[in-house]
């Protein structure tokens, strides 16, 4: 009686080996999937440099706006476009005006 039971568990344990094994698989490809994204993110974190490789990977487009100038300075407005995020802190226009005129009012207050 213990001998039927032990052969046949022998026998389930034999036929689930390959599904394991598959899935064992799969979760490894997984794994090293997500060691490659991080070691992407890890680059990104703290850039030198900005290469073709990090433009390419996490930038869609980057739009650079008409400059305008204050107090014989330049200023311009660049939107960085990200894959799968778009716009990250974008300000409207409104906000963009609102800010620029309350730099040329602070600016206006220091000359006086």
């Amino acid at each position: 009686m213990f001998s039927k039971r032990y052969e046949a568990e022998q026998h389930e344990l034999k036929e689930k080996i390959p599904e394991l094994e598959a899935f064992l698989s799969t979760e490894t490809d997984k794994t090293d999937n997500l060691q490659k994204f991080i070691a992407k993110i890890k680059q990104v974190t703290s850039p030198t440099e900005l290469t073709s490789e990090l433009v390419n990977e996490f930038i869609d487009k980057i739009v650079v706006s008409a400059p305008r100038y204050l107090d014989g300075k330049r200023y311009q407005m660049i939107d960085i476009h990200y894959k799968g995020v778009g716009i990250i802190k974008m300000q409207t226009p409104e906000e963009f005006e609102k800010g620029f005129q309350a730099k040329m009012k602070q600016r206006r207050q220091k000359s006086a």
